[in-house]
């Protein structure tokens, strides 16, 4: 849930007052991720020896070495706006974006989520940096605390660079 949140939440910000100024279209984006700790899943206690090992290890393999993926993306103005209803839904989600500040080459949000039973919350801060209309770059830190004192921290780091004002086969982000 977390990742997706980072994602969308810049768009979020795209609505404010002053547009974000970037170029709608194709983008590489480059997303890099470092966890410490261990997610605050909250039946991890319950669960039998040989599995919590199994889900303890698979967790561990995911901390410690930042881990960067790659992807096109195609960004459209109505995928944007479509991002901001989504993402200030409280409906469909269970996290609330707040605009910091936001003008054409810059968005800050704090973000604070909690997890549907209560039991996990996590917070953060998230920056976007426009260089230019077609070159972005973001980073952000969030932290997850579970009930069972668990505490997860996840640093984050983006960069967006506009290749084409035709997505081709790419859809629109969302679809």
């Amino acid at each position: 849930m977390f990742p997706l949140v980072v994602l969308l939440c810049p768009m979020a910000s795209w609505g404010a007052d002053q547009a974000f100024d970037i170029k709608p279209g194709l983008w590489d984006l480059a997303n890099t991720v470092q966890v410490s700790g261990l997610p605050p899943i909250p039946n991890l206690d319950q669960m039998a020896p040989e599995q919590r090992a199994r889900v303890e290890s698979a967790m561990k393999g995911m901390a410690g070495n930042p881990r960067t993926n790659t992807a096109q993306s195609c960004i459209t103005r109505e995928g944007i706006e479509k991002a901001i209803a989504k993402t200030n839904s409280t409906k469909t989600n269970n996290c609330a974006p707040k605009l910091v500040s936001a003008s054409a080459s810059k968005v800050e949000l704090h973000i604070d989520c909690a997890s549907e039973k209560g039991d996990a919350k996590s917070n953060g801060d998230i920056m976007i940096q426009r260089r230019d209309p077609e070159h972005f770059t973001g980073s952000g830190t969030i932290k997850s605390v579970g009930a069972n004192g668990r505490i997860m921290d996840m640093k984050w780091s983006m960069t967006g660079t506009f290749v084409s004002s035709d997505c081709g086969n790419v859809k629109p982000a969302g679809q």
